[in-house]
């Protein structure tokens, strides 16, 4: 045991801090899953979202690897929401930020968790543990590049202006509509005629392909938004990405891949 905490002692992590994070992921991740499990049943949205807030952790993972990998590598690779990369520390995002910026910080979230369930979605889950972790590997890289590419064209195309008021604007609108759809759901069983606008919006979040991956989008980037809000509320607030560092998550990297598979294959 000395051992081990003389080795993150000498990359300056503390351990204890590091085993605090980690558990509180795992158990968050196992908490909301089991939930969905028992609650809204197998294969369940609530399930779904977290198998790709795992997803997305992975993305993360490969984010680090190429950014230390040589400017080659480093323009395959977007700014990604929730936190920012400063020489080798990944430093948390700060909900306590200009509204602006955290309806910005959002709304790429669930971009990138659109991508990420998309990705899932078209992939067949794997008739055994290799063929599952090689499909989930492939979705992982599918949602980084097409990440890569929505963020490029907003970037591109969009008004400087328009960039930096329509994250809130449309997460406005979206959280409305989700809300209003949601209605007839909570009121359902009650109303014998609905509204048809409710109805159509219930159609699209609930019932359509499309929205059932905005709606999942959703759950996942509220998932992970919760974890790291939690991360700063524990004194949690950067994550050293030094190379010397990130052996000391493989244990962590492996742990997920299991839950991963537990999550996506068993629940």
């Amino acid at each position: 045991m000395a051992s081990i905490v003389n080795y993150f002692s000498s990359m300056n992590l503390d351990i204890g801090q590091f085993l605090k994070a980690t558990g509180m992921l795992l158990a968050a991740l196992i908490v909301l899953a089991l939930l969905g499990r028992f609650i809204f049943g197998k294969r369940s949205a609530l399930i779904l979202a977290v198998s790709s807030a795992i997803g997305i952790l992975f993305i993360y993972a490969i984010t680090i690897l190429l950014g230390g990998a040589g400017e080659t590598l480093q323009k395959f690779i977007a700014p990604l929401p929730f936190v920012t990369i400063e020489n080798d520390t990944m430093v948390l995002f700060n909900f306590q930020a200009d509204y602006t910026v955290v309806c910005t910080q959002i709304l790429s979230m669930i971009i990138l968790a659109f991508m990420m369930n998309l990705a899932d979605g078209w992939l067949p889950v794997g008739k055994n543990v290799f063929t599952w972790v090689f499909f989930r590997c492939l979705g992982v890289v599918i949602a980084l590049v097409l990440h890569l590419v929505v963020t490029g064209l907003l970037t591109t195309y969009l008004p400087e202006g328009l960039i930096t008021y329509a994250p809130t604007i449309l997460l406005a609108i979206l959280g409305l509509m989700l809300l209003t759809g949601a209605l007839k759901f909570l009121v359902g069983l009650i109303l014998t005629t609905v509204n048809p606008l409710i109805a159509a919006l219930y159609t699209f979040f609930f019932a359509n392909m499309v929205g059932k991956q905005v709606t999942k989008a959703i759950l996942t980037t509220a998932i992970l938004a919760g974890l790291v809000f939690a991360l700063q509320k524990l004194g949690i607030v950067a994550i050293s990405i030094a190379s010397a560092a990130l052996a000391a998550y493989i244990p962590l990297i492996l742990l997920l891949v299991v839950l991963w598979y537990i999550i996506g294959k068993l629940l």
